[in-house]
């Protein structure tokens, strides 16, 4: 997984689930302004993705250096 950056995006309260990822607070709150002037009476929030989790089943963490990997000692698991 790329290191995680952070994102903003525009839900209009009662309307359908954000979709659009904005590199930007700016771009966002653009896009906050323009729907808010195309759907009168919806407030439009901007959201920051503020943290992220991810489940993690394996890590190797290798010890010494210098040792080939894989290692090929002929065990058979």
């Amino acid at each position: 997984m790329a290191a995680p950056e952070t994102f903003w995006m525009v839900y209009g309260l009662g309307q359908r689930q954000p979709t659009v990822r904005h590199k930007t607070f700016a771009s966002a709150q653009g896009e906050a302004e323009r729907l808010a002037r195309t759907v009168p009476g919806v407030a439009f929030y901007v959201l920051e993705a503020v943290s992220v989790s991810r489940r993690v089943d394996v890590e190797t963490i290798r010890l010494r250096e210098g040792l080939p990997y894989p290692c090929d000692d002929e065990i058979p698991f």
